[in-house]
């Protein structure tokens, strides 16, 4: 019971008067007017007000009132089957909008009723906290029904009723009245046992479109589906099977047409307004983020090396320095925007951090982005209560101190750049009370020491007054005890203590006897006796009443009253919480940016100018994986701007070819989230999608081969591209025969120059160089190559060089020998290759013909065969040499 000893350290600073740190946070020799720290009776004027608060005010009560809010006739399947069953559409463009988010992805479908039109929406990765693609695909669809799933989790569909309510203005109107906003927007809430994944899947299976090939059987009809959707997309899968189930559902109702059914007259890829479309795939093939190594969402930045060498996101993830900055690293590659004017703030400021003069500054900012931590829920949660851990407040201090700084040091330049502007007026007067009140309560050197949360001296009077009790209450309990010595025990009785025991109270202990201990329990005057343990008998005297009457259980007296004023700092934090996470958002895309300007400043990459027009034009462009761990040869990129929209390549095996196709994808992708781009000069149009069709890896669970797939890509691309979009094809006709593979390419390739100006940019990569005499002569299509050199001994040699013309030879032999395949494999090819040319039959191996007709004769003459005579024979004939 005592810790006198602990509580009387003269260095100890729980019981020191409390010293307000006159803290500043500029970096600076001036102190900035919004960070001068308030005096300490200011700050303890506010804390007794915030301790003084009512504990029944109600902090959720806006949340609480917005739950109150009704919604426009919301409705749930599962809660509401009869009014679930009415669905009556108005004589307008109505739009049914279905949309699944699952594990930060979202996928969508959308079918307009009158035009009979379906619309996809391919997994996009969407975070919890903005859910900002489902507000840009919600404004752009303006949708009559929202269909949600009902077992979708209760943050996502919070955000989906937030959309759906109409916001009140000032003048009393309601926001939905005015032009081009939704109006009587209705969520269902589907079952999820009727509209599960298999349910969906399948139904998806069974869709009839109106141009799938005729007397199509089903196993046709399904080879069609997976040549237009992409069936690992397991998201807009569900989504869109959603859509279909219940339009089946609820026809009769939509098209006051009994006996009729859905038609669907076309099936499109839904393009977002100011963000750029990339799939899985071209994700995959670009290497711009590869597949994390665990499935828990907030393990970022841990990917798996393969073969293919390093991401685009692990080149970024190196110079991050706080988790909330790579979660934003993470979004913002997910996320390429068209907006010009975001690209060109992001530019901006990586341009200013490039200036010799600002490094002081950058320096300032990296050293507090390292101190600024994830403030989830659970670390909030774990702040309070018994258990409140005191590194969650260690954090959640080091966090708003040094967001506060960072705002300190943007304020000298918030003119200049905007981001820097936005995080120095997001700090608000609250947060300053809550780093000064955290300052001001909690003791993180005694709660280090005692490894529990420990508040102040001197905060409190009333819990002052209890540690003051506790420190001296092992004084009193001897005074007490000697009291009861003298007034009610005999003297037989030698010693005693009074001692404290949860659930009892204050007890008498009698443990030592003049001149032995009694060997039954002994009965005083004055005293009730309550037990003995161990030859220690203990008592309940009038003092031991009056300790408890007085005194009570001291430490959960202090344990309650310093929660209590832990939890009003809870209270108080809560209510602003939405202030700092947003400020810590800023702070994030600040790393962000930090990250792009080091990688720029390592790898000298240059500004784009980034422009509406539709033009690709790149100077000395390099690969900016590839670059880092070889010795990279610069190529340029042009296209549009009244030049050739159309280019294909030929070229031996190895010249380049798809390096070159990715670098193009990179440095544009690059572009359009406001990075630095690898190369001399560029100039780069917004595009509105980047599809490719580039090279897939085999899974028997897809029931498609690598053909397939590619026809699948192709197909997206010649029905989603739109003409300010990017094309990368490479190799389209492998995996098939060369008529078939010749064919398919000048297909493709003519039907995007027959769009004419509205062709978009396409970059196609061919070892059919035969396809050439079948494209159509115009100025659309550009033919290139790369530079190569081949010697009079054969020997080939790449200079990885780009220039106009073609290729008449693939050279496949000759890179089979670059890869030492066997020497007598490469010149059989040859001879083959020279034959089939002449059209002629190759010439036939009869060395190796007539071993194998010996060794066909010793087994019919029956005689016995030597093992050893046999297994020469047999080398002989595969290995003639």
């Amino acid at each position: 019971m005592d810790c006198s000893d602990e509580m009387k350290r003269p260095d100890d600073v729980g019981a020191s008067r409390p010293r307000i740190t006159e803290y500043s946070f500029s970096v600076r020799s001036r102190t900035s007017r919004r960070t001068t720290t308030p005096s300490s009776a200011l700050i303890r004027s506010e804390f007794e007000s915030l301790i003084s608060e009512s504990s029944d005010e109600d902090d959720e009560a806006p949340a609480g009132k917005l739950a109150r809010l009704s919604l426009p006739k919301i409705g749930n399947d599962a809660t509401n089957p009869k009014e679930a069953d009415t669905v009556v559409f108005e004589d307008m463009d109505e739009i049914i909008l279905s949309m699944i988010w699952n594990n930060n992805r979202l996928g969508a479908a959308y079918y307009n009723v009158l035009t009979s039109e379906l619309f996809i929406l391919e997994d996009t990765m969407d975070d919890v906290e903005h859910f900002d693609v489902t507000r840009a695909l919600y404004k752009q669809c303006l949708p009559h029904y929202v269909l949600v799933n009902g077992s979708a989790p209760n943050v996502f569909m919070n955000a989906v009723k937030k959309m759906l309510m109409p916001e009140t203005s000032n003048d009393g109107s309601s926001s939905c009245d005015s032009p081009g906003t939704a109006r009587n927007a209705v969520l269902k809430a589907t079952c999820k046992k009727d509209y599960s994944y298999e349910r969906c899947c399948h139904r998806v299976k069974c869709l009839r479109l109106e141009f799938e090939p005729k007397n199509a059987n089903n196993a046709d009809r399904l080879t069609f589906l997976s040549s237009i959707l992409n069936f690992k997309c397991c998201v807009m899968i569900h989504a869109l099977g959603s859509l279909l189930l219940f339009v089946d559902k609820h026809w009769n109702n939509i098209a006051l047409d009994p006996s009729g059914k859905p038609s669907f007259v076309s099936l499109d890829y839904l393009n977002l307004r100011d963000l750029v479309m990339v799939d899985d795939d071209t994700y995959k093939a670009l290497n711009i983020v590869q597949a994390r190594d665990h499935p828990s969402l907030f393990k970022f930045g841990k990917m798996v090396t393969t073969m293919k060498g390093v991401s685009l996101f692990s080149l970024l993830n190196r110079y991050c320095h706080s988790r909330p900055g790579v979660q934003f690293l993470w979004k913002t590659l997910h996320h390429p925007t068209r907006n010009v004017a975001l690209l060109e703030q992001r530019l901006n400021a990586i341009e200013f951090f490039l200036n010799s003069s600002n490094e002081s500054v950058i320096e300032n900012l990296s050293s507090c982005l390292r101190h600024v931590y994830r403030l989830t829920n659970t670390v909030l949660a774990c702040c309070s209560g018994p258990d409140a851990k005191p590194s969650n407040w260690y954090k959640l201090h080091k966090t708003i101190s040094n967001v506060i700084c960072i705002a300190d040091i943007c304020e000298d330049y918030a003119g200049s750049i905007e981001l820097f502007k936005k995080i120095a007026e997001s700090i608000t007067t609250e947060m300053q009370y809550i780093k000064y009140f955290i300052e001001y309560i909690v003791d993180f050197n005694e709660s280090r020491r005692e490894k529990k949360l420990v508040v102040k001296a001197n905060v409190d009077p009333l819990l002052d007054e209890l540690n003051h009790v506790r420190r001296t209450l092992p004084e009193l309990l001897t005074q007490m005890a000697e009291k009861d010595m003298r007034e009610h025990l005999p003297s037989c009785v030698a010693g005693c203590n009074m001692l404290y025991l949860p659930n009892i109270g204050y007890v008498l202990a009698i443990n030592k006897w003049n001149p032995t201990p009694p060997t039954q329990d002994v009965v005083f005057p004055n005293l009730e006796f309550k037990f003995s343990i161990n030859q220690v008998h203990y008592y309940k005297s009038s003092s031991a009443k009056e300790l408890d009457e007085t005194v009570g259980d001291i430490i959960l007296k202090i344990a309650v009253r310093q929660n209590h004023i832990v939890q009003k700092l809870i209270r108080y934090m809560r209510k602003h919480t939405g202030t700092i996470l947003r400020t810590i958002q800023l702070c994030a895309e600040l790393d962000t940016l930090l990250v792009f300007y080091k990688v720029a400043r390592d790898y000298n990459y240059i500004r784009p100018s980034i422009t509406q027009s539709k033009i690709i034009d790149v100077i000395e462009g390099r690969h900016p994986l590839m670059e880092c761990v070889t010795t990279f040869v610069s190529n340029d990129i042009h296209s549009g701007n009244g030049g050739s929209l159309i280019k294909v390549l030929t070229g031996p095996n190895s010249c380049g070819k798809s390096v070159y196709l990715k670098q193009i994808g990179l440095v544009i992708f690059m572009a359009h989230i406001g990075c630095y781009v690898p190369a001399k000069t560029a100039t780069i149009g917004t595009v509105s999608r980047i599809l490719t069709q580039m090279s897939n890896t085999e899974s028997i669970g897809l029931n498609a081969s690598s053909f397939l797939q590619n026809l699948r890509q192709i197909n997206v691309a010649l029905r989603a591209s739109m003409p300010d979009s990017v094309v990368i094809s490479d190799e389209l006709d492998r995996g098939t025969c060369e008529i078939s593979g010749l064919s398919l390419v000048a297909a493709v390739l003519n039907t995007f120059a027959e769009r004419g100006s509205n062709c978009p940019h396409v970059f196609l990569a061919t070892h059919a160089y035969s396809v050439l005499a079948l494209l159509p002569r115009t100025s659309l299509i550009e033919i290139q190559t790369f530079e190569y050199a081949f010697d009079q001994d054969e020997s080939l040699a790449f200079f990885y060089r780009l220039t106009n013309g073609s290729t008449t030879r693939s050279f496949a032999h000759y890179v089979a020998r670059i890869a030492e395949l066997d020497e007598g494999v490469v010149k059989r090819g040859l001879e083959v290759f020279q034959k089939m040319k002449q059209h002629q039959l190759p010439s036939s191996i009869y060395s190796r013909v007539s071993r194998m007709q010996r060794i066909a004769d010793r087994f019919e003459t029956g005689d016995n065969v030597d093992l050893e005579e046999l297994k020469t024979l047999v080398r002989q004939a595969v290995f003639p040499k």
